[in-house]
């Protein structure tokens, strides 16, 4: 809950400080490049709350990792199996548990944050009954690539048996690794959450189209969680 509060706090105050930056003239401040905006880059208005993604694609990936490795700390796994010996559904109701809190965080995140945004713009702003098709694309593209995020950090942590790898993999990946990565190798473009770009930002041509983008985003999150599901299921505690 504090991960979405600060989010619509942060997108509120930037979207004042962008109208003061502007003087509401978004049109002119996009083709200006001496104006700084209070996010730090010029995006068309119905993408503006979007940059502000990465606070709750964070705790996903933090509460996917903590789910799995809390589980190997102290043994707890072995009390969760001796309370439901059924490895298949104990490990389905973990990840289906998991991907449903960090969705309606995410939606709550993104949702709420961008109408605040709007909001904050005044006059220059969307109403929450204005948001166009794009603008609901992108928060269910926010959903999918949290909700696919957290489960990618379960698996891994189910597979290493600790939060720690998954932490190390994925946070930098989060940050702008995987954005320097693409800029050297360009099958980076597939890697997560890089590979979900276009869902909720304007990217070059070096990214994935949005369809693309999702199907990739999906496989991993459901993928790799699929593995560790297997390994969970066949290895000892």
């Amino acid at each position: 809950m504090v991960a979405v509060v600060l989010t619509w706090v942060l997108t509120y105050v930037t979207g004042m400080s962008d109208v003061k930056l502007t003087g509401g003239d978004f049109e002119e401040a996009f083709n200006d490049p001496s104006v700084a905006f209070a996010a730090g880059e010029v995006v068309p208005l119905e993408y503006m709350g979007f940059e502000m993604m990465n606070f709750p694609l964070l705790i996903a990936i933090a509460l996917g990792a903590i789910f799995a490795g809390s589980e190997y700390s102290g043994g707890m796994v072995r009390s969760s199996l001796i309370a439901d010996p059924h490895r298949v559904a104990l490990f389905a109701t973990k990840a289906t548990l998991l991907a449903s809190v960090v969705a309606v965080t995410a939606f709550l995140s993104m949702a709420v944050g961008t109408a605040l945004r709007h909001l904050a713009l005044g006059e220059y702003g969307l109403g929450p009954l204005a948001f166009t098709p794009i603008m609901w694309r992108n928060v269910l593209g926010v959903v999918l690539i949290c909700t696919m995020a957290s489960l990618l950090a379960f698996a891994l942590g189910i597979i290493a048996r600790n939060a720690i790898v998954p932490l190390i993999l994925m946070i930098p990946l989060s940050v702008g690794l995987g954005d320097f990565l693409l800029t050297l190798w360009e099958p980076a473009k597939f890697l997560p959450p890089a590979a979900g770009a276009s869902l909720y930002s304007v990217v070059g041509d070096s990214h994935l189209d949005p369809v693309l983008a999702a199907i990739v985003t999906a496989a991993w999150g459901l993928g790799v969680t699929l593995i560790s599901g297997i390994l969970f299921t066949r290895r000892d505690a």
